[in-house]
């Protein structure tokens, strides 16, 4: 341990009083403990020496928040006594390494008190031997990464595609498909313990709970608990967190929900379920977070999505009653189902805008990767701006998941909002520019921005990086929109982005898509862009709606790899 110590850790370890640790003082240290501890403070990945049969442990920089609150006081401190509560998982493992073999463990749970609440965790580490000269084998080497974001994201995407697989039309009310959905979460406790879904009755007055799981045999009542909570988000329509439900309530969902075991929930969350248009709220979803886990921004954006999939549930159910008191309105409602289902898929990516209706002359269709409701990336937008124009976008950011979806909302919600104060999209995408510098996730995201004036005959655009939009006329003619391309969000610092006007002349059509629309794997994407253009051209007669079934059908029947989304719009006329 030579050099000037770097860190306030550093300092700690330098400064300790070795010698009241069964280590003794530094100077009695040999040098094999003295280059060790040398090699885990000077490495940026967390690491932790576990030193003599004692296993006092020494630890740097990176290991420190894997502890939690038992930093700073386990410094010198015996593995033990500090992980007290997984030494029986580590016993087998120390004993292993002192007999001269390395272990390794690869997304390991581990139940841990380090915060004061006993927490699901997981872990990927190595122990390995560290030996003295002649080969005995005086400490331990415990190289580890938490992967516990990783694990209950995978987790929680899988309970996503559950609930985007399950089928739609086939339930003869709102309650049972409530119940349909609720029974994949009952297989997902981990995550919510207990769930509960309360409709708005006929006359839209009261809201009564409908369907429920997780709920323990002999729970105390409920009725007076939560409907406040109810009322509450409904008329809000905002997320309403109570806690102290452990106190209030205890008993109410236990039953070995977590593999952390038994504990009473303390906290939920009512959400609104929100269906299409300005509508007010149907219902409320009630959801128990888990005991053992963090309420950060992942858990809440996961729960965010479940509740859309009980709106969508809920809005199917309605649409399918409706149709057998009203079959000659079948079109209109399966119109509104479809376009609702599209913009679910759309918004599963975190804290999204809700569904809208589209204004005349407007088709849009999302497709996940491969037909899967997988969260994405890909959006597209239509805004109703002053004096009957409209702001149209269409964007894509980097990556998949979860943490792809939240990025994608922030986006889109930010350009909404920019496309109300200006209606000049490369203004637009340079204030999106700034934003997208201040969120993680953001830089080298695509977008292209249009303001489309119906009246005038005119599109004004500008992209950042994305595939050029296509314009067919009715005659058949085509162009791509390349003259006002720059690069993608975020990369260059105060870039002044350009834009153009164009003329849409009388029943041309405008088609903004994402690249998985045409990009295919050992292809040119000049081919699958002149694929797109012929597809256009051969349904340029077909109204918009026919149209993008038929984009669909001629240019998704492969399966494609990426999300896709893509927006059509035929010029009046």
């Amino acid at each position: 341990m030579t050099g000037e110590p770097r860190t306030e850790l550093q300092q700690s370890v330098l400064g300790h009083d070795w010698a009241a640790t069964p280590l003794g003082p530094v100077q009695s240290w040999s040098s094999t403990l003295l280059s060790t501890v040398g090699t885990c403070l000077n490495s940026r990945f967390p690491m932790l020496l576990i030193w003599g049969p004692e296993l006092v442990m020494v630890y740097n920089d990176a290991y420190a928040p894997l502890l939690g609150a038992r930093h700073p006081k386990a410094l010198g401190q015996s593995l033990s006594d500090v992980w007290a509560d997984i030494w029986p998982t580590l016993r087998g493992m120390v004993d292993e390494v002192h007999a001269g073999a390395a272990t390794f463990s690869e997304d390991l749970l581990l139940v841990t008190n380090r915060d004061g609440f006993d927490e699901e965790t997981f872990f990927t580490f190595s122990f390995s031997p560290v030996a003295e000269p002649g080969g005995r084998v005086a400490g331990i080497l415990d190289t580890v990464v938490e992967t516990s974001g990783r694990v209950l994201a995978a987790r929680r995407m899988g309970v996503l595609q559950q609930l985007g697989s399950l089928p739609r039309s086939v339930h003869d009310s709102a309650a049972a498909a409530c119940a349909a959905v609720l029974g994949v979460l009952a297989e997902a406790r981990a995550d919510c313990p207990f769930g509960l879904v309360y409709l708005l009755q006929l006359g839209g007055h009261t809201a009564e709970l409908v369907a429920s799981y997780g709920l323990a045999e002999d729970a105390p009542a409920i009725d007076e608990v939560f409907p406040p909570q109810v009322r509450e988000a409904m008329a809000t329509r905002s997320v309403v967190r109570t806690s102290g439900l452990a106190t209030v309530l205890p008993g109410l969902s236990r039953g070995g929900a977590s593999p952390a075991g038994e504990a009473d929930v303390d906290t939920v969350f009512v959400l609104p379920l929100t269906v299409a248009g300005p509508a007010d709220p149907v219902g409320a979803l009630v959801l128990g977070a888990s005991p053992h886990l963090r309420v950060d921004d992942e858990y809440r954006v996961f729960l965010s999505l479940a509740a859309a999939h009980v709106s969508a549930a809920v809005t199917d159910a309605q649409a399918v009653q409706s149709e057998r008191r009203r079959s000659a309105e079948r079109a209109e409602f399966d119109d509104a189902r479809a376009q609702f289902f599209t913009e679910v898929a759309v918004t599963l990516q975190r804290a999204v805008l809700g569904p809208t209706l589209l204004p005349p002359g407007f088709a849009v269709r999302y497709e996940p990767a491969s037909g899967t409701l997988e969260v994405g990336g890909d959006w597209y937008d239509v805004v109703d701006l002053p004096g009957g124009r409209y702001g149209v976008v269409v964007g894509d950011v980097v990556g998949r998941g979860l943490p792809a979806a939240a990025v994608m909302g922030q986006l889109r919600s930010a350009i909404r909002a920019l496309l109300l104060e200006s209606h000049s999209p490369s203004h637009v995408l340079g204030a999106l520019d700034r934003f997208a510098a201040l969120v993680p996730g953001a830089t080298c995201s695509t977008v292209f921005c249009a303001v489309v004036d119906p009246a005038a005959g005119t599109l004004r655009y500008s992209s950042a990086g994305h595939v050029p939009a296509i314009v067919v006329d009715r005659d058949g003619g085509s162009a791509f929109l390349t003259a006002a391309g720059s690069l993608p969000l975020a990369v260059v610092d105060d870039l002044v982005r350009p834009e153009r006007d164009v003329v849409l002349a009388p029943g041309s059509t405008l088609l903004l898509y994402t690249d998985g629309l045409v990009e295919r794997r050992d292809e040119d994407l000049d081919e699958g862009m002149a694929r797109a253009v012929d597809a256009v051209r051969a349904g340029r007669q077909l109204a918009p709606a026919a149209l993008a079934d038929l984009l669909t059908d001629q240019l998704l029947s492969d399966a494609p790899d990426d999300d896709v989304a893509f927006l059509v719009y035929r010029a009046p006329g």
